[in-house]
């Protein structure tokens, strides 16, 4: 049993952390069609664009859920291995403590670029957790709140 939840559970991510990125690609598409036409896609905002990064979908709740999942799968496939061997210390936890190290140096960089290029990006890292959602109550990280045709 435990063998199907854990399977499933990584299958999961891996379709999360797909749906994410093609929201992303979707994103940087639409984009690119505004600039070549000057006109919006169905589905999308002027702000949104000419703001230069995705705010919409998963990237409203987690600036980067495409990490996330990712980093996810591989805690999943250490648990997996540690509920099977019954014992926390085992080799797999090489592969999670590697991605989140990788993951945290190249998220940094990534920030500190788009903080650089983008100028409304500072207020996305204050509206929207990093990797996980930040609680509700506060300002929506999709910028709706700040729209002209709302």
């Amino acid at each position: 049993m435990a063998d199907v939840v854990f399977s499933r559970a990584i299958g999961l991510l891996v379709f999360l952390a797909y749906i994410a990125d093609t929201q992303q690609w979707r994103f940087f598409e639409a984009r690119e069609h505004y600039r070549k036409t000057a006109k919006v896609p169905p589905g999308y905002h002027q702000e949104d664009l000419d703001r230069g990064f995705n705010v919409t979908g998963m990237f409203a709740w987690s600036r980067h859920p495409n990490f996330a999942f990712e980093q996810a799968v591989w805690v999943t496939v250490y648990v997996w291995a540690a509920y099977i061997t019954k014992g926390i210390v085992n080799w797999t936890i090489a592969g999670p403590l590697c991605y989140m190290v990788l993951f945290q140096a190249s998220t940094w960089l990534t920030e500190l670029l788009s903080r650089r290029k983008y100028p409304e990006y500072e207020e996305y890292q204050t509206r929207v957790g990093k990797f996980v959602p930040n609680l509700p109550g506060g300002r929506p990280g999709d910028f709706s709140d700040l729209r002209k045709d709302k």
